[in-house]
């Protein structure tokens, strides 16, 4: 059975198209599957009820809004995972990546799938999110609102109040990552740029870390404005208050701590910094500290707005991050976390994960729409049932016939900066 599930595990490993930084790193496919899988589960909850009604599911009727915080630990990993080549250009004292190709892989990675699925959702389906005169959101065609529908292919939606939150709803985070793919290249050369008249290795880590650092204090600033600004707006209307609180200006923050572990992976890669042999156990209490402080000691009405609570999220998202991606000190100790994450049922759904998330709420809406949901606790272990088959079965499909294909064009980035130790002797690596 052990010889079936590797090979199992091969198998699907092989399906994912390989990183354009040339290297894969064990639980990654899984992290993003719980991420998508935690969002699936919160939309089904909050809409999936024929009345309109969140269900009341007991002790787990709290824990239900924040499995919101997938979305966070998407920006986590985004901060991580494209940063880290750029990091460790810059750390190693090596050629980073080319600005062009790396700007021609993310737009291969994310606009086909999401081209096709929001045409199929917002204009086949008709289950799109649209405002109407009154700019509330209702469930109609893009066809008809022309001009909405550019916005969304454009992924430029949220940057004006009418059309904030139409199309495909989750599609309001992939703004902020668009956004975050445009300024890393920035950042980056601002790091090359502070590490080239650097005499040591410390010096070139300092350097690498000074991105995550303004994006820390621009998400901070960003979230103090909106605070300031905001009145009665829960940041989720038709107002300019809102459209910040959306913006990458507001949430710079949260990819911050995943670029910051960038930074420290490659440092351990290479032997430049040692990790102590029970740091393990210690992010794993920090972490559980810091959701803690987002969930329940911070109270309403305190702190910068959301910040109060996706920031110390955000801490969180990337220390569990941390646990999964840097090494064990103890070589024969077994990295359990990893482990969980890389198994073939995950690794599956983190390869799809994308189009599931794409998929999932405008499909929430259509069988809503078309009576095939439940009301009440019972009901929605029913419409997740469901809902995870249909939207399954389509991102499977949406993953081999259109992700697959287009990250097949993606090019590869030389595996000498993200991939390839280099000897931690504070000299610049020469290739």
């Amino acid at each position: 059975m052990r010889g079936a599930s590797e090979g199992t595990h091969r198998g699907l490993s092989q399906l994912a198209v390989q990183p354009s930084s040339g290297s894969r790193l064990p639980g990654i496919e899984g992290a993003r599957a719980v991420a998508a899988g935690s969002v699936l589960v919160y939309h089904c909850w909050l809409f999936a009820s024929p009345d309109r009604g969140s269900p009341r599911l007991g002790p787990l009727t709290g824990v239900m809004p924040h499995l919101a915080l997938g979305v966070i630990l998407f920006f986590a990993l985004s901060g991580f995972l494209l940063y880290r080549p750029f990091a460790a250009s810059v750390v190693r004292g090596v050629p980073g990546p080319g600005i062009g190709s790396y700007l021609r892989n993310r737009a291969l990675r994310i606009l086909p799938a999401y081209w096709v699925i929001l045409l199929l959702t917002g204009v086949a389906l008709q289950v799109a999110l649209l405002r109407d005169d009154t700019s509330k959101l209702q469930l109609g065609s893009l066809a008809l609102e022309p001009t909405t529908l550019v916005k969304n292919i454009l992924l430029v939606q949220s940057y004006d109040p009418d059309t904030l939150l139409t199309g495909i709803g989750p599609a309001w985070s992939l703004v902020i990552e668009v956004a975050f793919y445009l300024v890393l290249p920035v950042l980056a050369t601002l790091a090359v740029v502070l590490a080239r008249p650097a005499r040591s290795r410390w010096g070139r880590r300092a350097a690498a870390l000074t991105p995550p650092v303004v994006m820390l204090l621009v998400g901070l600033a960003g979230k103090t404005v909106a605070h300031l600004s905001a009145g009665s707006s829960s940041g989720w209307e038709a107002d300019w208050h809102s459209v910040l609180a959306r913006s990458f200006l507001a949430n710079a923050d949260l990819f911050a701590f995943g670029m910051a572990l960038a930074v420290l992976h490659t440092e351990v890669r290479d032997g430049a910094v040692v990790l102590p042999r029970r740091w393990r156990a210690v992010a794993l209490a920090a972490a559980a500290l810091a959701a803690l402080v987002a969930v329940q000691v911070t109270p309403d009405g305190m702190g910068l707005g959301v910040a109060r609570y996706d920031t110390p999220m955000a801490v969180a998202c990337s220390l569990l991050l941390a646990i999964v991606v840097l090494p064990d000190p103890r070589p024969s100790h077994r990295r359990r976390l990893a482990s969980l994450l890389d198994a073939p049922p995950l690794v599956a759904v983190g390869l799809a994960s994308y189009s599931l998330f794409l998929w999932h709420e405008p499909l929430v809406y259509w069988l809503r729409e078309h009576g095939l949901t439940v009301a009440g606790a019972g009901g929605f272990f029913v419409n997740l049932v469901v809902l995870a088959a249909v939207a399954g079965a389509l991102a499977s499909l949406t993953y081999r016939f259109v992700e697959r294909p287009a990250m097949a064009r993606k090019r590869r980035q030389p595996p000498s900066a993200a991939a390839t130790p280099a000897a931690p002797t504070g000299r610049p690596a020469r290739g």
